[in-house]
């Protein structure tokens, strides 16, 4: 019989698995900043597939970084319309 070959995912889900012990470890809120970065490499395990990769990790170092990317440059908008906002209100005399 031949041998049946797990899925990415689920090479990606035995990768998280193996941190358990790490994770254990971690203070509570570092605990949750390393579970959303497993969510965001699990988010990404679909393209993880078409990478011809004998194990994830790399696949989901990337993936957790395309998220946190995402995340710098959405702040990046919002401070600009902060600071676009609070130029506006300087010099038309708005007080805060």
């Amino acid at each position: 019989m031949g041998r049946t070959l797990a899925t990415f995912t689920q090479l990606v889900q035995q990768e998280i698995d193996s941190w358990s012990r790490y994770r254990r470890a971690l203070r509570r809120e570092d605990q949750q900043a390393l579970d959303v970065l497993f969510a965001a490499a699990r988010h990404h395990a679909s393209a993880g597939a078409y990478l011809a990769r004998e194990t994830p990790f790399e696949v989901m170092l990337l993936s957790m970084l395309i998220e946190q990317q995402k995340h710098v440059v959405m702040l990046q908008q919002k401070v600009m319309i902060l600071e676009t906002h609070v130029q506006h209100d300087s010099t038309h005399g708005v007080a805060s």
